[in-house]
């Protein structure tokens, strides 16, 4: 029996499960993922607080154990938040495989911008995409309303293309942040990508519904977490005359292939699994990116971003981001230069974008819910970062992360659907075990990294690092998380890039042939900066790791980097401590 959100009913009191349109079940009284309670006169109303609150014990036990940590204390930082950017200097952006050149300001460069008004509506509900194709006059209104915003005209900021320059001019550079000429606006590689694309789904959601006159309409989510969702949803592929339909794909990775979280391009075996082998590494990479973020909310959502900061260059994304950009390669064209998909210049050109985005807030939604509602990041440079839309009422509006944290006050909500990886997965890698001889494991020597830059290119990267501690006890891991850094990597092309990270113990000062267990990836779409080779950096949590290898009592740890696209050059790997930001389980 699979794991819904549903799931929650049977461990949070208040819980029950949301309104399923596939059985024609009444609405029911409470909806767990925006909390409200709806009441006979259909009104929505806010439960007690004290409703709101789950047994976040429980979702950890799931999670296969985790344990929480001890708030951390709040580091402010002598900085300021992102600023909207100023529309008037707006330039032209760049993209690896498309040029330096590229039209993406907005029409209304020159507009008032005045505060946005949120909306006082019913609340929406948005549905898998798998489950959508069956509704028939559902998908008629969604191929309305995208058909409705094709033929606006040109330069109406509605139009389907102009929608798609938003993403293009926030994410390749059409913009400078404010009070910082050489600093590009980028709402990627940090804490700003979810809240951002939050915002972006919204208004495009709420402009779609404007053009068909169905204040509920709302956008499908394509559950790619779960297996029935694994596959690209057919509403995107089926019918070639659809409004939905785009020719620059993969087209070998329709429907049956199964969407493969390590997939790049030129290594198309990804994680070299079929079938039911391909979900459960799928399902087990999921499960880990929840397990070992959860005390660390930047391991999830990307590290801080402040006013005068690059983007990509000390700091680094969350694991969903990463594994967000897995998914824009799939689909993807396969050559160069990646349109539509495989360029977030031209990504918004799909409908499918919207659908992929929308089941990537529908995670960060469960992983906050996971975590009490508490708030990522209790810092004024995120809370009050602020972007510039065009809304559903024709007006250029201003909008800060502080207002997005909860979709309720945006109005929607996602239908309960199956959360596969909630379940008893069996996700512990077999390796090669100490009783072995050296001789049938073939070990080899591995060094320290040492103080030098090293390249990665075309054979794996091997070396030897020193854990602060071993042997930790319950209560220290509950009071910080143990992390693998990779520091200043500098991706040495232009195009895709990927490399993945494996750890294991060793065996004295030698390694196996067996690179251990998965612990995460850095992974990039095409990117082109003003000219200028720029360091970002990995942060993966590993706490949860070295128990399912019982790997605990090692004093070192062989930390492999396995290159599947690209050329790199590493500055550094490291193994720290952090404090966690979760506050302790009680």
């Amino acid at each position: 029996m699979s794991t819904s959100v549903g799931f929650l009913s049977s461990i949070a009191p208040s819980a029950c499960p949301l309104h399923d349109r596939r059985s024609g079940a009444a609405p029911c009284r409470r909806l767990i993922r925006s909390r409200v309670s709806c009441h006979g006169n259909g009104e929505a109303r806010q439960p007690p607080p004290s409703s709101l609150l789950m047994d976040r014990r429980d979702v950890l036990i799931a999670l296969g154990g985790l344990t929480g940590g001890a708030a951390a204390a709040g580091k402010m930082a002598l900085a300021a938040p992102v600023m909207p950017p100023d529309l008037s200097t707006c330039h032209d952006a760049s993209s690896s495989g498309l040029g330096d050149n590229l039209k993406c300001c907005p029409p209304y460069t020159s507009a008032d911008i005045v505060d946005y008004t949120f909306p006082d509506t019913p609340l929406r509900v948005r549905r898998a995409a798998q489950e959508v194709i069956k509704d028939s006059d559902y998908m008629d209104k969604y191929k309305e309303a995208v058909r409705k915003m094709k033929e606006l005209p040109d330069d109406h900021p509605w139009n389907f293309y102009q929608q798609a320059l938003i993403h293009c001019a926030y994410c390749n550079e059409a913009y400078d942040q404010v009070g910082f000429p050489t600093v590009p606006v980028q709402v990627h590689y940090s804490w700003l990508f979810l809240p951002w694309h939050r915002y972006y789904l919204h208004f495009y959601e709420r402009i779609l519904g404007k053009l068909i006159d169905d204040d509920t309409f709302t956008l499908p989510f394509w559950n790619f977490d779960s297996g029935d969702g694994m596959t690209m949803p057919e509403i995107f592929t089926a019918d070639t005359s659809s409004p939905l339909y785009n020719a620059n794909r993969d087209t070998s990775h329709y429907s049956p292939a199964i969407l493969d979280y390590k997939y790049s391009y030129g290594n198309t075996a990804g994680s070299g699994e079929t079938g039911s082998a391909l979900v459960l590494t799928n399902l087990c990479t999921m499960k880990k990116t929840f397990k070992e973020s959860l005390p660390l909310a930047e391991l999830f959502m990307g590290d801080p971003l402040r006013a005068g900061q690059e983007a990509d260059t000390s700091n680094g994304p969350g694991q969903l981001e990463s594994i967000h950009n897995a998914v824009h390669m799939w689909v993807g064209t396969p050559d160069s230069p990646h349109i539509d998909m495989g360029d977030f210049s031209t990504a918004g050109k799909d409908c499918i974008f919207f659908s992929l985005h929308s089941n990537v807030d529908r995670l960060w939604h469960i992983y906050r819910t996971f975590r009490g509602n508490k708030t990522e990041f209790n810092d004024p440079d995120w809370l009050d970062s602020t972007f510039i839309f065009y809304d559903e009422n024709e007006q250029v509006v201003r909008v800060k992360v502080r207002d997005c944290l909860k979709p309720n006050k945006l109005r929607y909500t996602y239908e309960e659907v199956p959360i596969p990886w909630m379940n008893k997965l069996n996700c512990v890698k077999t390796t090669e075990t100490k009783e072995k001889t050296k001789a049938e494991l073939s070990l080899v020597r591995v060094g320290a990294f040492g103080s030098e830059p090293r390249e990665l290119s075309k054979t794996a990267l091997r070396v030897m690092v020193s854990r602060p501690k071993k042997s930790r006890k319950k209560a220290e891991k509950e009071d910080k998380v143990e992390v693998v850094q990779i520091k200043d990597i500098a991706v040495d092309t232009d195009g895709p890039a990927r490399f993945d990270v494996y750890i294991a113990a060793p065996y004295g000062d030698l390694a196996g042939p067996d690179y251990g267990d998965f612990a995460g990836t850095f992974v990039r779409l095409p990117h082109k900066g003003k000219g200028k080779k720029r360091k970002g950096a990995l942060k993966l949590g590993i706490t949860s790791l070295l128990e399912d290898l019982e790997a605990e009592d090692a004093e070192k740890l062989v930390v492999t980097l396995v290159p599947r696209i690209g050329e790199f050059t590493i500055g550094g790997v490291a193994i720290k401590l952090l404090q966690t930001d979760n506050p302790r389980l009680v």
